[in-house]
């Protein structure tokens, strides 16, 4: 698989601005910081000024790159989509068949996510705020990932026909779909994985109901 084959459609999907034109590095590492404090106390309870304290700047220049801490949160969670498209990519790109690249691909998109946030204490307040203001961020997200999961799915023999009766285009919104409502019904790690595989088999497989 050609590396880079999926990022053009990545970034015009999601906003990643360098604000002020201040050093990327320098950024990356306050979305770090930023990220690591959300984690560990919830959205609500974080101030700019925690922030700031975290990522090692004064507060004056953290509002110089960011206007509150909902852009804060938005620019966390969009570089983590940037982040783990790449991952997926590269990961990907070393498997051999469709069946093996979805499940490395939800595995990182979807069962990892899943399993950090359960050890935070917070993860009801940082979900509240991820379907809240920050919606918009996350519908972008999964565009992006069901865009990076189309070619894989139009490389199954299920859409090798002229004419197959559900788009390779169409499938990748139900996956992306399915897996949002998985994180909600999940008890655990075991159990959300194993409906990314049933929900697999019941889309890719023609005997799955025989």
């Amino acid at each position: 698989m050609t590396k880079g084959v999926y990022l053009s459609n990545i970034d015009n999907e999601t906003q990643f601005v360098n604000s002020h034109n201040m050093d990327v590095a320098k950024k990356d590492k306050i979305l770090a910081a930023a990220l690591d404090v959300f984690v560990r106390y919830g959205y609500k309870r974080v101030t700019m000024n925690d922030i700031a304290e975290a990522a090692g700047i004064s507060r004056p220049a953290l509002y110089l790159v960011f206007e509150s801490k909902e852009d804060i949160f938005k620019s966390v969670y969009e570089h983590w989509v940037k982040g783990t498209l790449y991952e997926i990519e590269s990961k990907i790109g070393s498997l051999k068949t469709p069946e093996e690249k979805l499940r490395a691909a939800f595995e990182l998109w979807t069962v990892l996510p899943f399993e950090r946030m359960r050890t935070s204490s917070e993860v009801a307040e940082l979900l509240e705020c991820t379907f809240g203001f920050a919606q918009d961020s996350v519908d972008r997200g999964y565009r992006s990932f069901e865009k990076m999961i189309v070619p894989v799915l139009k490389s199954h023999s299920k859409f090798q026909s002229a004419k197959p009766r559900v788009s390779a285009e169409k499938t990748a919104h139900v996956l992306s779909g399915a897996v949002r409502g998985f994180k909600i019904i999940a008890k655990d790690v075991p159990e959300i994985r194993s409906l990314i595989k049933d929900l697999l088999i019941l889309l890719l497989d023609d005997q799955a109901f025989l």
